[in-house]
Order: structure tokens, then sequence, then C-alpha cells
């Protein structure tokens, strides 16, 4: 039989079958066909490719072999015969020659069952082999993407949601269950609202995810625990698409996160509590207290700071003001009376005061008052002041100050009437001023004026004040240079002693009394020369008696009116030797001439009867320091008007004529 042609029949047939087995040679996926043993009986290049062997090794060659389960061949075997041996796209695992694992899809695309037996066209089994190696590894790559992204979803700090459109929950990982204390099981499906403390909250944030299209981040929410407790959260919508009506994500569902900021809000309450708190114990600091940081910006104050400073007018002391600027509009408005022309110059001082505190300042204000201000600076380069109110202290103080002079003032008028020892005992609290006294050993002298008497018949009675006064002040201060305390003036006499309140020693003290009163003769010498010139014709001229004993000394008188003074027969015994001794001179008693002969000059002048004491008493003439007489020059004045001496001051004047003779006959 021939073509059409020209060509024979089988010869056609033949062409056909070469190039379809061209075609099944070439084709990119792999082909068999095994017998009913399962010997490969045909197999393309692509199967010899896949699994790395030669043509001439496949010949015949059984595909258990090929199989890395051959249970799982068992079952397919069994597949086919149930399904009339058809079985598509079964995913096996074969060999390679090497050992390699691959991942196949197999499809047995024409199968017969006859006589019990799987069975092709002449008892053949025709199969496809698909590579899916490749495939299957990325399978598995997002299969275990996935459980590892389920996983850090699970175990992640912050709480992950996916409700469907009821809002139930699809899926949850391990911090929501934690954070709301359910069990896993009990949220599967669980209806979300039952977590809202707020469903009108609920409610509102459902119409800002429609209004935003669907994107809603960090809102705060409440929500409650399977135990009721409330947690305060921060719920963010990352993916939200409003669809039909209805809140929703691709497939219908919703992806929610939450993070648990109730600790924080806590805080922040506790925060706000303490700052509550601290405002109101500023606030009830009775003096005024203000805080600035570190660029020097007002950070709170309290009322009574405004009050004290800026009382009834208008001054910005918001946060955030700078000290600068509060200060500068105090000083330009006038309430700082220190800045009053002077603004620039009164800022930059306070500025250097403030950066730099030490310690308190005082400032002056507007309305009178005083205000001490105390300011530290905080670690963190801020600054604190206290800003207390002195005026009722600055008053006080000077209250204080006004009689604290007239106090002074009154005292130095007192210390006149006092002597200066007695006066500083008593002022310095050595000295109760109290009647009280005590019995000590004293020098007591006694000084006044011969012929004062007929001196006042002839001079006017302001002379004479001038005169007497001059007389004493002269006297005193040689008593006050000596150390005397001087007990009173009576007339143009004067009481003296030493030993109290302070004393050197019995001796000593007796020295210094006999020395004064030498000086004391000096000095009217001196003065006699000056009188003259006054008007007074007759020389003035003083006598003195000391004696050395006991005393009794101290405050006698009244609780009302006392007098610090000296009693006993020491005192009168010094009375009686002031008369005794002659004009111009010195008369001491042998207690005190014992003290004080080996510094001192003196004369024998004998017994004296004095009134008032039984026993006649020895006296001595005191003549002069014995350094005197060492002298290398002398010097001799004499001034002599024996028509104004009397009787006695003749005798007197006599005798001591006769003992300068006798000293310059000796010397020659």
């Amino acid at each position: 039989m021939a073509t059409n042609d020209g060509r024979p029949a089988d010869t056609e047939a033949a062409e056909h079958e070469r190039q379809f087995c061209e075609i099944l040679e070439y084709s990119p996926a792999a082909l068999l066909v095994v017998d009913e043993e399962g010997l490969l009986l045909f197999h393309n290049a692509r199967l010899r490719d896949l699994l790395g062997y030669e043509k001439d090794e496949l010949d015949r060659i059984h595909t258990s072999e090929f199989w890395y389960d051959l249970d799982q061949r068992s079952q397919i075997i069994a597949s086919l015969r149930d399904r009339g041996g058809r079985l598509l796209n079964e995913k096996v695992v074969w060999r390679t020659k090497s050992g390699q694992l691959l991942h196949l899809l197999l499809t047995y695309a024409q199968v017969a069952y006859r006589g019990g037996h799987i069975s092709f066209v002449g008892g053949k089994r025709v199969l496809w082999v698909y590579d899916v190696t490749a495939l299957t590894q990325h399978e598995f790559q997002v299969v275990e993407q996935e459980r590892q992204l389920r996983e850090i979803l699970d175990y992640c700090p912050a709480a992950v949601c996916v409700v469907d459109e009821e809002g139930r929950i699809l899926f949850h990982n391990w911090r929501m269950r934690d954070l709301l204390g359910y069990e896993k099981y009990e949220l599967e499906l669980f209806d979300t609202k039952l977590f809202w403390h707020d469903l009108g909250h609920r409610e509102r944030i459902i119409e800002l995810l429609r209004a935003r299209g669907g994107q809603l981040l960090n809102e705060e929410v409440v929500w409650k625990t399977r135990r009721g407790e409330l947690l305060t959260l921060l719920i963010s919508y990352v993916q939200v698409a409003y669809a039909g009506g209805h809140v929703a994500v691709s497939g219908g569902k919703r992806l929610f996160w939450l993070y648990d900021i109730t600790p924080l809000r806590r805080a922040e309450q506790a925060r706000l509590r303490s700052e509550r708190r601290l405002g109101e114990a500023i606030e009830s600091i009775s003096e005024g207290f203000v805080c600035y940081d570190g660029e020097d910006r007002l950070v709170i104050c309290n009322s009574c700071y405004r009050n004290l400073l800026y009382p009834g007018m208008e001054i910005e002391l918001s946060a955030g003001k700078t000290f600068e600027s509060i200060i500068r509009n105090a000083a330009e408005r006038g309430y700082v009376p220190d800045a009053t022309g002077r603004v620039e110059e009164w800022v930059a001082e306070r500025l250097r005061q403030h950066r730099n505190p030490g310690e308190p300042q005082v400032q002056r204000r507007n309305n009178g008052r005083w205000v001490m201000v105390s300011e530290r600076r905080t670690e963190d380069g801020g600054t604190v002041a206290v800003y207390s109110d002195i005026t009722e202290l600055k008053q006080r103080e000077q209250d204080l100050t006004e009689k604290s002079n007239a106090l002074t003032a009154l005292s130095s008028k007192l210390a006149k009437y006092l002597a200066p020892q007695v006066y500083d005992s008593i002022f310095t609290g050595r000295q109760d001023v109290k009647i009280v006294s005590t019995r000590k050993k004293l020098t007591v002298c006694f000084s006044d004026l011969v012929g004062f008497t007929e001196i006042t018949d002839k001079m006017e009675s302001e002379d004479l004040t001038h005169l007497l006064n001059h007389y004493l002040t002269e006297m005193s201060k040689i008593a006050l240079q000596y150390g005397a305390t001087i007990d009173k003036y009576v007339g143009d006499a004067i009481v003296m002693f030493f030993g109290d309140p302070a004393t050197l020693g019995v001796k000593e003290d007796a020295l210094a009394c006999v020395q004064m009163a030498i000086a004391m003769q000096k000095r009217i010498g001196e003065l006699a020369e000056d009188w003259r010139n006054t008007g007074i014709e007759t020389p003035l001229r003083c006598r003195i008696g000391i004696h050395t004993g006991y005393c009794t000394v101290g405050n006698f008188g009244s609780d009302d009116r006392m007098d610090y003074t000296m009693v006993g027969g020491t005192v009168n015994l010094a009375s009686r030797l002031e008369h005794e001794a002659p004009p111009g001179g010195v008369l001491i008693s042998f207690e005190t001439y014992a003290l004080v002969k080996d510094e001192t000059r003196c004369e024998e002048r004998g017994h004296v009867q004095v009134k008032g004491i039984a026993q006649p008493v020895a006296t001595y003439a005191v003549m002069g320091a014995k350094d005197a007489e060492q002298a290398s020059t002398a010097l001799l004045r004499l001034e002599l008007d024996a028509d104004r001496m009397s009787g006695d001051e003749r005798k007197a004047a006599a005798d001591t004529l006769r003992r300068a003779l006798e000293t310059l006959e000796k010397g020659v």
C-alpha cells in the first residue's frame, strides 16, 4: 500500500514514529515506559539528565532502584489499581545515581486494569516525571519562614491579634494571652468586644478607621483582663481597609498591635501626683520660693514669691521666663529703689550675684519692705532661691540701733559719774549692781587745794567753776594714768583709792598711788603760771594724804540709790593725813612708807595725833622718786612770796630750804 506521495505506508509510519520518539526524547519532562515488572523499557534524555545515568545504564533497569521510599511506591501501585490505572501529580522522592534526593511529581497518564494486573497497551506502563525539587525546597523555606514568623510573633513583646469582620480572634500571640490572662484555647474565635472597658470608645475608633482609610496608630485604650483588672494599652491598626460597610483587611481580616503602657501611665500619674504634692508643698511655704533651670528660665514659684516681690502689680511670672527679663522688668518699673537711675548697672550686679550665689543678700523694695534672698545652685546647673520678708526684723534692727545709740550715749554720760574701773566692771558683767561689799587692803589717797575758800570769795562763780573744773580734769587724768579708782569729788577735794576693783598687788598699788601724788604736785606747779595769767594772784597749792590699810569696799546705799565707795578707819586716817600735809606736800603713813621706801625718797615727820585715832601716827613726807637723786644734773627753781604765806606755810618752806641746803652741801 502506498501513500498519496507514492511512498510505502510502512515507511511513512516509521518516519512518524521516529519523529514522535525524537519529540519524546527532548521533552522537558522525563518520560518512562516500564513493563509489568517495573523494568524500564523506554526513557528520554530528560530522565537520564535528571538521574545522572547513561543511556545503556538505564536499559531494562528496575525502577525500584530510583525510589527513596519503597512503601510509598507500593501505596502508589495500590492507588493505581483502585483508580483504574490513572494517577496525576503524586509527589515522590527519588535518588540519583550519586545518591542525591530529588523531589518529583509523577503522573500515570494511561493506565488500564486487566486480568488483575496494572497494564497498558502491550502490557506497558507510561509515566511522566517532573522535577519539583527547587519548588519543594522553596515551599519548605516558606513553611519554615512562616513557622519562624509565627514564633517571632508569638513571643513578640507586643501583643498581636488578627480578627475577622465580626471582631472574633483568628490569631493571637503569647503576649496577648499573658497580657490578658487567658489560655490559648480560650481565645480561639473570642469576641474582642469583651476586652473593651468603654465600648463607646471602640465605636469611635472604628469611625476613625473608616475616616482615615483604615490606618490608626498609637491610640490609647482601656481593656479588661480576665480577672477584671484594667490595663492602659496603646493600639495600632497597621493595615486596614474599608470595604462593604465593614472594617476589613484582605480576606476580611483585621490586624492590630497592642502595647502595654499601664506601668508608664501609672508612673506618669505618680509623677503628676508628686508634682502636685510638690507644688502644694511649695505653695504652703510661708516664704517666697522660686526655681530656675540651667538656662536661667523659670520652672516654678509660689504665690508668696509673687506677693512678696510684686504685691498688687502686673508682672509676668510664667514658666519659661528668663531670670534676666524678670528682674529687668521689675527694675524698669521702679519696684527696686536701688535700681533707680542705674537699671543696667543694677541688673548686671544682680546677675553676678544670682549666677555665683554666696551669702544671703538683702533687697529694699519700693513698698517699704525688706527682702532677704538666699540662693543656691543645683546639681543640674539651676538655681533655687528663698525670699524671706525681713521688714519686721529690719524695723527691729533699726529700733535696736537707735536704742543702742541712745544707750551708748547714756552710758557715756553715766561713765562720767563713775570711776572707769567701776564702770567697766559693771558694763562687762564682772560686777553686779546690788548692795554688796568685800574687805580688801587698799591704798587710800585724799587731796585738796589749800586756801581754796579764800579764793572763792575773790572770784566770780563762772571763773571759779572754770578753775575748779580745770583743776579736777588735770588731776583726774593723772589719777587714771596711774590706775586710781576715783571715789568722789568733794568740792576741791578728790578721794581716790588703789586695789579695787582691779589690783596689781598691795605693794604695787601703794607705789602707784605715791607716784601719782608726786605727778599731781608736779602738774600743780606747771599750772600755777597758767592760773596766774588768768588773774589768780595767790598760787594754788595742793596737799595730799595717803594711807594703806584694810577697808570695806563695794556698793553702799539703798535699792534705789547706791554708791560704790569704801568705809573704815583707813579712810578716816588718810583724810586726817591730808589735813596734816603741808601745802604742796605729800604726807604718808608708816604702812604706806614700808611699801614704797625702796623706790621713793621719804623723810620722817614724826608722830602726829589725829582726831579719831587713839595712838599717834608715824608720818613721812614724800620728797620724790629715788631716781631723781641719781640724776647727773639738778635743777633748782625757787619762788617765794613770804607776805602771802601763813605761819605753817613759812615753817614748811623753811624746812624745805634746809633740806635743799643739806643736799647741796653734801655734793660740794
